[in-house]
């Protein structure tokens, strides 16, 4: 009980003090306190700086690292896919000169209905379309070799209807596209 009795006898003189306006005993205990907490402040500030500062160098250096990964990995993909496409100097028959053996060896006959070929800045876009009667195991064949060949070529279309007069045949109507790239003269093999 006895610190309950100093406390309030201390608080007593600390009111005491005040009513009587002698602030002296209270002036040096609040500068040190003042002061330390600004030089704890301070030196915090400091502190937090440096470390936020270390903080964004990291994140800018993460990001640096996932930006450069991420241009690597598209700089790769960009390259294989230039290898995929055929060689421009060969622009005006490749295509259909591959349609064409696509169909010899499968043992079919084709019309020709229509090519077409559009230029965008460095890319020639060209289309066939095609008119050609087989069986269901011969298209499949067909969209097979089409599409996993290893130069560039894709089915944008295709109408299949069953051929008049003909039970097992079928009559399509097929889309190809590929694109050529101006410069590019080497096919992949």
């Amino acid at each position: 009980m006895s610190f309950f009795t100093n406390m309030k006898e201390g608080f007593e003189a600390i009111g005491n003090m005040l009513y009587e306006k002698n602030y002296k005993p209270f002036l040096r205990p609040l500068i040190v306190v003042l002061v330390v907490f600004g030089i704890v402040y301070y030196c915090n500030s400091l502190i937090e700086g440096k470390v936020q500062s270390a903080v964004n160098k990291v994140e800018a250096k993460k990001a640096e690292a996932e930006s450069a990964k991420e241009y690597q990995d598209s700089k790769e993909m960009y390259e294989k896919l230039i290898k995929q496409l055929p060689s421009y100097e060969k622009k005006d028959e490749w295509l259909a000169t591959q349609l064409y053996s696509f169909f010899s060896k499968l043992g079919l006959d084709s019309n020709k209905t229509r090519a077409n070929s559009d230029e965008d800045g460095d890319l020639t876009h060209a289309s066939i379309v095609f008119d050609i009667e087989l069986t269901y195991e011969q298209l499949g064949k067909l969209v097979e070799m089409i599409e996993n060949n290893p130069e560039f070529m894709r089915i944008s279309s295709l109408v299949v209807k069953r051929a008049e007069g003909s039970l097992g045949r079928l009559h399509a109507e097929m889309k190809v596209n590929t694109l050529f790239l101006k410069g590019h003269n080497s096919s992949a093999k």
